[in-house]
């Protein structure tokens, strides 16, 4: 078996497509099986950072990424009645990182990511049931052939779902990877039709200031992120007690079943009242919505140990869920691909000793730094969501208290790694500090023999 893997997709959302981009490049042969009919953005946003744009770059996205999206500078703490309880600036990340931290709406995400991708390589209304494998391959109930399964099919990903079954039949899985995810809250998301900027001064910024509104009493804050074309992205979070692992998976497919006009009216209703920052109350911007804009989604969380089995291998959400409050899931999703694409480029052959050797590799590179991001994106959510006295004196100190220098060593961490895609040109490093060396390559001398 001689040649490059050919690779089966599981999933067109942010990391599948992000991974097909890459595979363009590469001259990977892969496929994209989507379950939906076609691929459906939320109606939402997403943040992008010095982290995974250098690949961007690399790959010739980075001029749309900046015409279709705003620069974040700080966030805006507010109380309910609009009053200013803080400002954390983030104005040091693109020194840091030599790139804006940026926002845009996921259609456009989307858009940009499949531009490139030839219609044919994407398969859609295919949802995976069983996967097969054995030492000639690996096969996809509805996709015959592939070396390799990617697994980048979500928080539920009917991929992990499939090698847990096989890895419990040996007695190899958790008692961790086996429970289902867990989650205390759910989000209502939205992006609005644009406003007169006029009368939004917020509008008429250059930048994105992310305004957040978070009540001393009601077990919910808001989000307002202004975007091009006049538009604001919103999104409530509500604290829920916390749901079992059974009773977090029967909830959500619950609320799924019944998602629609009504599925939505009774959290519209509990939350249209509060102000917003904008000049009009939360409602109001809600009004200003399209329907099929507005989405009801669980905020679920878990680092799953295990992310492969044989020639199935996981990515992005499936295997590490972070909540959004950090805006770091995007990110961990396209650098897990980086990381994936480098190491199966330079594969001599798909045989399963070499997958192993790749699959191992990949688990050891990302899992520290996809636990780490896990962590702080809890630990962040967990500023803007509890709630009593002690909570209040946490934020109180958060966002007025804590020095330029810790907010700066604290993205230094973060943004010191910066990956590209070996096989491409390299773009110039922009940041300071330089970022983290990739690691050392595998196979080196077999793949340039």
């Amino acid at each position: 078996m001689t040649g490059k893997a050919s690779v089966t997709i599981v999933g067109g959302g942010i990391g599948g497509l992000s991974l097909a981009n890459m595979f363009e490049h590469a001259g990977i042969n892969y496929v994209i099986l989507e379950k939906a009919s076609s691929i459906k953005a939320l109606g939402s946003s997403l943040g992008l950072d010095a982290s995974s744009l250098p690949v961007m770059e690399q790959l010739g996205l980075l001029d749309d990424f900046y015409k279709a999206s705003k620069p974040v500078r700080q966030f805006n703490f507010y109380n309910e009645a609009i009053e200013s309880t803080g400002v954390v600036d983030f104005a040091c990340m693109t020194e840091i990182g030599g790139y804006p931290a940026i926002i845009l709406d996921r259609p456009a995400f989307y858009d940009i990511l499949m531009k490139n991708l030839p219609k044919s390589k994407i398969l859609y209304s295919k949802r995976v049931t069983e996967i097969e494998q054995d030492e000639h391959g690996a096969t996809v109930r509805c996709a015959d052939g592939s070396d390799i399964v990617v697994g980048a099919d979500g928080a539920y990903s009917a991929v992990r779902q499939a090698m847990y079954k096989d890895l419990a039949a040996k007695g190899k899985l958790s008692a961790n990877d086996a429970l289902p995810l867990s989650y205390d809250q759910h989000c209502l998301v939205g992006v609005s039709e644009p406003f007169d900027p006029k009368d939004h001064e917020m509008l008429r910024r250059d930048t994105s200031d992310f305004e957040i509104v978070i009540p001393k009493t009601d077990p919910f804050y808001s989000i307002y992120m202004p975007l091009p074309g006049d538009r604001v992205s919103w999104a409530v979070i509500h604290n829920v007690p916390r749901a079992s692992a059974k009773e977090g998976e029967a909830r959500f497919s619950e609320w799924v079943s019944e998602w629609g006009p009504e599925a939505t009216a009774e959290m519209i209703d509990f939350v249209r009242h509060q102000p917003s920052p904008f000049k009009c109350t939360l409602g109001e911007i809600i009004d200003r919505t399209p329907k099929h804009l507005i989405s009801k989604i669980m905020l679920e969380e878990k680092f799953f140990e295990s992310w492969y089995n044989g020639r199935v291998v996981l990515l992005g959400d499936a295997c590490h869920k972070v909540v959004p409050s950090a805006g770091l899931g995007a990110n961990m999703a396209i650098l897990d691909g980086v990381q994936l694409c480098n190491l199966l480029v330079d594969m001599p052959s798909p045989t399963q000793e070499n997958i192993a050797i790749v699959y191992e590799s990949y688990f050891n590179s990302r899992s520290k730094i996809a636990q780490d991001a896990l962590n702080n994106a809890r630990q962040f959510g967990k500023v803007m969501s509890n709630r009593g006295f002690v909570s209040e004196l946490v934020r109180k100190i958060f966002f007025n208290y804590i020095p330029d220098w810790m907010t700066r060593w604290q993205n230094t961490q973060r943004l010191q790694f910066r990956p590209q895609l070996h096989f491409l040109a390299q773009v110039p490093d922009r940041g300071t500090p330089k970022a983290q060396p990739q690691e050392p390559r595998l196979f080196v001398s077999a793949s340039t023999a």
